[in-house]
């Protein structure tokens, strides 16, 4: 006999075509209904869909529930966590998606016991690196739907997940037919044996397991009233046995099960669709969703751990609430952009508050620190956030009433200026009254400073402004020469050389179609795309501005009729380094409709294969076949993939790497690899596209649903601005050196000057109070530690503990080969733990995996 274990659940997304607003009107009564049903039948479970925020919105409304829902958690009725929201796994970053776990699980502990399962059954596919993830936020388990091919990755839907490394794993329990394929259950024959039996015929007939599990429920979806009455009456009708069952209990089973192993991402459409292209929709989303993970993990939370060992105390439940916005954003809905536009201007709301959290963070930090120094406005801070050495160039914002400036034992040049003028009238405040002044006008300059750290810390420059002169004019100019490098512009394409073989058209700009939705891009039929050429260039001996314009179809039925009517402006600024790298800025005015931005560049030979940046690692991918997709996939499985910053694309002698933190999407097609810029949409959810034909996604053509423009998801009229690199070498290129390359790129610019001629360049100066004990500090130059690692290794994370007093430090081996660690000889003068991400003790082997993460708590 098969039994079948039912397991209750509703699946709450916060926000999609309806708002997060709605689902907190919703939740009113369903929850209530979920809870007094858990109290009338004391056998009852129910899954409140794995994500915590769900529960904290309802509480706001009733917060005397809260120790009726403790109780139904002790007593293992009602399941909470452990996510906070249902984090996307392939666009988020893997510290977001670690962090999503680690405050989900810290903030269930006000609830109760938080469920003991990755749970994740609607998101869009999962990149290979979830068990190295997971294992690290404390699970050997994961419950999912989406991206799994059974016959070609595994044969059951029940096996082994292993990390890239092999040695993380988790217990894998997959939906075949999704969370929702039996919601309500009835127990008619009509239902069971029309739909029921014949679902686990289905998973039956990929696997002859002897239990199965059947999750029922839906998208807002209450509890099943009376679930055991109804299971007994099903078992009269069907010819399984059927039970009541927990996730928990399911899990047990599958351990005790031989299981097969898989290693390797979840992307592949078969049994429900992955929306291969979504990583190119609402780009100003998705561009501010990726400039904030970094900003928090990169920036704001190693600042914070040197500010406290200066003195200066913030609240850890600032950032936690500056995380928590940010996941509400990157729920799988959100930061796919598969959203109406109402729960668009949404996010952007919710991440303009995480970004004003970290923007005052930071001034009320460097302000403090630069006040404690005495600084005055002829000097400038930087803050180094790496906890390995540094040396190299950052970009820090001054303000002169001179042009030029010249930082004093540092080479330095200006890279921008924004001329301030004087103004009449303005009011001074000082000790014997106001009055009324000529304010001086001022410069705001960029200027990029060559300098060293030995670790975290900061550094004090003094400068000395110079006579006001003109920054070198744009002249006509063709070629940039560094050593034995060159990049040059003949006869409208770009030619880069690096001494030993010539590239023609290496770098260009190509724009085309996109008749598809807000779940994916999809080109018009006989789609003929345009090159972006350029008509002119001009420059200095360090920088080239190509400009360019072209007249574009405006909509969709111009493109099929073959009609251009807008005109559509672009200009690429390139500057070259003496290593050979390629340092781009594409910037236009987006004012065509339904279509798609990407760069292209160049090999010399056919790519072979590519190697993405993913979280925590690298993976290998090559082209597949799309001959007769349709009878296996249902969407196209288009050879569009996601990356992590950087990706690396192969001819049997080249490696072409190309980094950009405002995209996660690449193609190669032939010699030439294309990241995305933008791809813009017209409309939540189409029928019949090319790439996707049948039913629309998102509901739009269900019956009594209606289609749902979102004019916002064409970001007309904005202005774009993308930046990246490029570098070309030989094709035996190391890992070691892509990571020494990208922690490089990584590394944030960080700067204070004290000064009072513009407050609000820093926003919230003219607020940031002196306190009754002002903060005396002596040091020019302070380092708080200095870590020197093996090649190969980075810090991934830099945080204040949440559990306890110290300092967490992260390590990401992003290679293939096993590296040793010496916390010893690493953490000289602090006391060392070796942890999980929960901050749980765990053996420390003084080694990191290959692909793999080893967490440290330091104390004093």
């Amino acid at each position: 006999m098969t039994n079948i274990h039912i397991v209750n659940h509703t699946h709450w997304d916060r926000e999609w075509y309806f708002t997060s607003m709605d689902c907190i009107v919703l939740s009113d009564q369903l929850f209530t209904d979920v809870l007094e049903e858990l109290k009338r039948q004391p056998n009852a479970t129910f899954v409140l869909d794995g994500q915590l925020s769900i529960l904290d919105d309802y509480l706001e409304l009733y917060p005397e529930k809260l120790p009726e829902i403790k109780e139904l958690v002790a007593k293992g009725q009602l399941f909470i966590g452990p996510w906070y929201t249902q984090t996307d796994a392939f666009f988020a970053s893997g510290e977001s998606i670690l962090r999503n776990a680690m405050v989900g699980v810290f903030e269930s502990k006000k609830y109760g016991e938080h469920l003991p399962i990755g749970y994740l059954p609607d998101t869009f596919g999962f990149n290979a690196q979830m068990p190295t993830i997971l294992n690290e936020a404390g699970f050997d388990n994961i419950i999912f739907w989406r991206g799994i091919d059974l016959g070609e990755h595994v044969q059951s839907p029940y096996f082994k997940w292993k990390s890239l490394s092999g040695e993380n794993k988790l217990y894998a329990v997959n939906f075949p037919q999704g969370y929702g394929a039996q919601q309500q259950l009835e127990p008619t024959k009509s239902y069971v044996e029309g739909r029921l039996d014949k679902g686990i015929d289905f998973i039956k007939s990929y696997a002859d397991e002897t239990d199965i599990l059947i999750p029922t429920g839906n998208d807002q979806l209450g509890i099943i009233s009376s679930l055991e009455e109804k299971i007994e009456k099903i078992n009269e009708i069907g010819k399984y046995n059927y039970q009541t069952s927990t996730y928990q209990e399911f899990m047990r089973l599958v351990r005790q099960k031989d299981l097969e192993e898989y290693q390797g991402e979840f992307r592949a459409p078969v049994f429900a669709r992955v929306h291969k292209t979504i990583g190119s929709v609402r780009m100003d989303l998705k561009r501010e969703i990726f400039r904030l993970e970094n900003k928090l993990t990169l920036e704001i939370e190693p600042m914070l751990v040197i500010a406290k060992e200066l003195g200066i105390v913030l609240s850890n439940r600032l950032v936690m609430k500056a995380w928590k916005k940010l996941f509400e954003c990157q729920a799988h809905d959100s930061l796919a952009g598969c959203v109406s536009d109402s729960v668009a201007q949404d996010i952007a709301h919710r991440l303009k508050e995480v970004s004003e959290i970290c923007d005052s963070i930071e001034n009320l930090v460097l302000k403090r620190i630069s006040e404690g120094l005495q600084l005055t406005d002829q000097q400038f801070l930087i803050l180094n956030t790496s906890a390995t050495p540094f040396k190299g160039k950052k970009v820090v914002k001054l303000i002169s009433k001179g042009n030029q400036i010249e930082v004093l034992g540092h080479e330095s040049s200006v890279i921008s200026m924004d001329y301030v003028p004087s103004r009449q009238n303005i009011m001074e405040e000082t000790p014997a009254g106001n009055r009324f002044i000529e304010e001086p006008g001022y410069y705001i300059l960029q200027v990029e400073v060559a300098c060293s750290f030995d670790g975290l810390g900061y550094q004090v420059f003094d400068f000395v402004e110079q006579t006001s002169v003109d920054l070198p004019e744009m002249n006509p100019w063709t070629t940039l020469t560094k050593g034995k490098y060159s990049l040059s512009f003949e006869k409208g394409q770009l030619v880069f050389s690096d001494g030993k073989q010539t590239i023609q058209n290496f770098l260009t700009v190509i724009e085309d179609s996109n008749a598809g939705d807000t779940y994916d891009y999809s080109p018009i039929p006989n789609d003929h795309p345009f090159a972006l050429t350029f008509d002119s260039c001009k420059g200095t001996e360090d920088t080239l501005v190509l400009e360019g314009k072209l007249e574009l179809p405006y909509t969709l039925e111009e493109r099929i009729k073959g009609q251009s009517t807008t005109n559509f402006a672009y200009q690429l600024t390139l500057r070259l380094t003496e290593q050979g790298e390629v340092l781009g800025a594409l910037s236009f005015e987006n004012t065509v409709l339904n279509h798609r931005v990407r760069i292209k560049t160049k090999l010399s030979q056919p790519i072979e294969k590519v190697v993405s940046a993913i979280q925590f690692g690298y993976l290998e991918k090559t082209n597949r076949s799309m001959t007769d997709w349709e009878q296996k996939y249902s969407e196209m499985p288009v050879n569009i993939e996601p990356f992590e910053k950087q990706v690396i694309a192969y001819s049997p002698e080249e490696a072409l790497v190309f980094y950009t933190e405002q995209s996660k999407e690449y193609e190669y097609i032939d010699d030439s690899l294309y990241v995305t810029v933008l791809a813009t949409t017209d409309s939540l959810g189409k029928p019949d596209l090319m790439y996707r034909p049948g039913r629309a996604s998102g509901d739009t053509t269900k019956k009594g649903h209606i289609m749902m423009d979102t004019p916002l998801a064409q970001m007309e009229n904005q202005l774009i601005d993308f930046t990246f690199s490029i570098r070309l070498e030989s094709a035996d290129i190391s890992e070691n050196t892509l990571v020494t390359w990208k922690t490089e790129k990584e590394q944030p610019s960080i700067s204070y000057q004290l000064q009072d001629l513009n407050y609000f360049v820093y926003r919230i100066d003219n607020k940031i109070q002196s306190r009754i004990q002002p903060l005396v500090l002596s040091e020019q130059t302070y380092t708080q530690f200095s870590l020197t690692l093996e090649e190969g290794l980075s810090v991934s994370a830099i945080h204040h503990a949440y559990y306890t007093e110290g300092t967490v430090i992260r390590f990401v081996n992003a290679t293939k080969e096993a590296r040793s660690l010496d916390p010893e000889k690493l953490f000289a003068g602090y006391g060392y733990t070796r942890i999980n991400a929960l901050e749980e003790e765990v053996e420390d082997t003084k080694m990191i995996s290959c692909y793999g993460l080893a967490s440290y708590l330091l104390t004093k």
